[in-house]
């Protein structure tokens, strides 16, 4: 079992040559490694301790893989290799009852095949709202045309109208504003703007995390408020953050220059650089920009964060509840690399095979993390 899980993990590669002997003690393990969906499978559900059927993982093996691997393989290899697999299974349930653990909920493997929701939204105006899924659509809101079309919306203003876009947790949206501008809403994130820029500046107000990339207008500055901090633009690509709860709001400027004022005190960014503001302190600080905007291309990537920061990632991504005991996480600071077109089992198991401190289970709709 610790083979594939290295070999799933990316720890051990088909050519290592630990992984040539482990294939010549039994050839038939072969086409383990031509299935990987099925072998994700099978780790994830032993890791996660979930109760097993042999009936139906027999069904499935043979209805997932059996027209897959006749082709490469004759019958004998096939019997097995299945058998390889239910040898496997059955080793972990019997594990389980020696241990005496508890099967979890049967929405435990639905959970564990979950990804985030993708493009979802919600945009309000005038008293009314309208969901957006992403699919392509025109409809009439607060007395103008909306135009969904490729996963991002936009508003063809005829009348002054206020708009709010809100992403639940799971989800993110991608919308264009009056200017041209580009604003990009991680999860559990919102942005309200007018459908119309007039006056001396176009501003915007946020909250959660949002990325802008910003065309260029001088004579009118894009103007950013959170809350906490008000960031002035003239024309970049940026990503601000200010959740809810968390006790930072950031600023991450990629490119161009943003001025960032909190408190009476104001500080300009240049390219790198990321304003930190935590209650009336402002500090800048050199950091690297695609750990704090490659949530936009769907990767998480955190280097020697807090546990407590990626779970609440995670939670947010997922739509998923987080239960452990926060002086156990205190201190405790992880590099990850995960990718949103994972399963949520498969994310689980990038952490524990990330540590050997905590593990992870997921039970139903929440991941409980316990310490070693």
């Amino acid at each position: 079992m610790h083979i594939l899980s290295a070999i799933l993990s990316g720890e051990l590669q088909p050519e290592d040559p630990v992984v040539q002997s482990w294939l010549q003690e039994d050839p038939a393990r072969a086409v383990l490694l031509e299935e990987p969906g099925q072998l994700r499978r099978v780790v994830e559900e032993w890791r996660l301790q979930q109760s097993f059927d042999t009936h139906g993982m027999w069904a499935r093996i043979t209805q997932d893989t059996a027209p897959a691997i006749v082709r490469h393989r004759p019958i004998r290899t096939l019997w097995r290799a299945a058998a390889a697999v239910l040898l496997l299974v059955a080793g972990a349930y019997w594990l389980m009852q020696r241990t005496g653990q508890n099967s979890p909920a049967a929405d435990t493997l639905a959970a564990a095949q979950q990804k985030p929701a993708g493009n979802f939204a919600i945009l309000q105006a005038g008293g009314k709202e309208v969901t957006l899924h992403g699919k392509d659509s025109s409809f009439m809101l607060g007395g103008n045309r909306v135009d969904v079309q490729n996963g991002h919306m936009q508003v063809a203003a005829e009348k002054p109208e206020q708009y709010t876009l809100r992403t639940p947790r799971g989800a993110n949206y991608q919308v264009q504003l009056p200017d041209g501008s580009k604003a990009w809403l991680n999860a559990q994130s919102s942005i309200s703007y007018p459908s119309v820029f007039t006056g001396v500046e176009r501003a915007v107000t946020v909250t959660g995390e949002v990325y802008f990339e910003v065309a260029a207008k001088a004579e009118q500055p894009f103007v950013v408020h959170t809350g906490t901090q008000d960031i002035t633009v003239l024309g970049t690509a940026f990503c601000v953050r200010r959740y809810e709860g968390e006790q930072q709001g950031l600023t991450t400027l990629v490119s161009g220059k943003v001025k960032v004022q909190t408190a009476g005190k104001d500080q300009v960014l240049q390219p790198g650089q990321q304003a930190v503001v935590s209650g009336n302190q402002l500090q800048v600080i050199q950091v690297d920009t695609e750990e704090f905007t490659s949530w936009k291309d769907g990767w998480i990537r955190f280097h020697n964060k807090p546990l407590t920061a990626i779970l609440q990632t995670i939670s947010r991504w997922y739509d998923i509840d987080i239960k452990a005991d926060e002086q156990q996480l205190a201190g405790q600071y992880f590099t990850c690399y995960i990718n949103k077109e994972q399963g949520l089992g498969e994310c689980i198991q990038s952490l524990n095979n990330s540590t050997n401190q905590f593990s992870f289970l997921l039970q139903g709709p929440t991941i409980t993390v316990t310490k070693k």
